[in-house]
């Protein structure tokens, strides 16, 4: 919990909060690589009011224990003041895994402060495909990562992130803009084999830093997860597909998206009006975080209300695709969206916003 390393201070702001962060300089260092370019950091203290996340500090007395557990990953302890707006990371020790607690509750606070401000979160990652804003909507191992990367490696696509979009309706009412977050991504160990072949997926899972990679094997050996998971963090992620990172897109269409089990049910459809809104309610996020849902999240109702029928008014369609043609499938889509959605009116530097990649080591391509 405590270490001899000094800590310092320092703010972390995203495009809705600034929070603050003690810790020590190389976890800072780390911190600000993975959070980019969703986040930004700074030295110096966060302004008064903000709540801040701490490492290697003792809590005082009146902190009440805080727990978060993920499926085949080690439990991140913490301990929550509530009334000095403060979280403080109790374990696992180590720099790796006070990075990844530290970023975890980071994210938690700025979402919550997301949805407080009306945000719809969604179920759906959001790529660049061609040059079209695409919300690729389903659940837990409907494809979309896989889709995402396989976009990304034909050079069609640009990923603002694989999954969990915050989604808000421009006052302009200019269309509805999508924002992604720094987590990690869970990409199926097939998908790597698929995408890059064998050999050159097992170096790429070799180099991976995110410590839970340390024990998500066993769900696979336990069969909870058939195909296995390895967790990519953003920088590794550009680094692999030699690719950049958007922190936002403006969206231009709406796909369903879900694997076939056999090829004669691949393909694109079109969805009606009437069923846009009920079909895109079954993938709304109640919560804006699986975990650390407390610092305050009650909705915008207005706004997300806004939200939701901007969206129910875009180009909408059902995709089916078989996951061992997950290349020749980005083709299809982009071909049968190019047809159906009116090309955006805005220009190309404009319709994906700050386009960067993470600093990390060199590249694995």
């Amino acid at each position: 919990m405590t270490s001899s390393a000094p800590t310092h201070r320092y703010t972390v702001r995203s495009h809705v909060d600034s929070t603050g962060l003690t810790c020590s300089p190389s976890v800072a260092r780390h911190i600000d690589r993975l959070a980019r370019p969703y986040l930004s950091l700074e030295p110096g203290p966060c302004p008064p009011g903000a709540w801040e996340v701490v490492a290697d500090t003792e809590p005082p007395a009146s902190a009440l224990p805080e727990t978060v557990t993920a499926q085949g990953e080690s439990s991140l302890h913490y301990a929550v003041d509530r009334a000095r707006k403060t979280l403080y990371h109790l374990a696992p020790e180590g720099e790796a895994w006070a990075t990844q607690s530290l970023l975890r509750a980071t994210r938690a606070i700025h979402r919550s402060t997301a949805s407080r401000q009306g945000m719809l979160f969604l179920h759906a990652g959001l790529v660049e495909l061609d040059g079209l804003g695409v919300a690729l909507v389903g659940g837990s191992r409907s494809g979309k990562t896989t889709f995402v990367m396989a976009s990304v490696l034909h050079g069609a696509g640009v990923m603002v992130c694989n999954d969990d979009v915050s989604l808000t309706a421009q006052p302009d009412g200019n269309g509805v803009r999508g924002v992604g977050w720094p987590r990690s991504v869970s990409v199926r160990l097939d998908t790597l084999d698929l995408l890059f072949g064998p050999e050159a997926a097992r170096a790429a899972r070799s180099s991976l830093t995110h410590p839970a990679n340390q024990t998500l094997d066993s769900l696979r050996e336990s069969g909870v997860e058939e195909h296995g998971t390895a967790l990519i963090y953003p920088w590794e992620y550009a680094n692999l597909l030699d690719t950049r990172i958007g922190r936002s897109a403006t969206v231009d269409a709406i796909v369903h998206l879900s694997l076939a089990d056999d090829p004669s049910e691949t393909g694109a459809a079109d969805v009606p009006p009437a069923e846009r809104a009920g079909l895109l309610e079954r993938h709304v996020l109640g919560l804006p975080n699986k975990h650390l849902n407390i610092f305050g999240h009650a909705p915008d109702d207005a706004a997300a209300g806004r939200t939701r029928d901007a969206l129910a008014a875009l180009p909408t369609f059902r995709f089916r695709y078989a996951f061992k043609d997950a290349s020749r499938e980005v083709v299809r889509l982009a071909d049968h969206l190019r047809a159906r959605v009116p090309a955006p009116a805005r220009s190309p530097e404009h319709r994906l916003t700050d386009r960067a990649a993470p600093a990390g080591p060199g590249r694995h391509r």
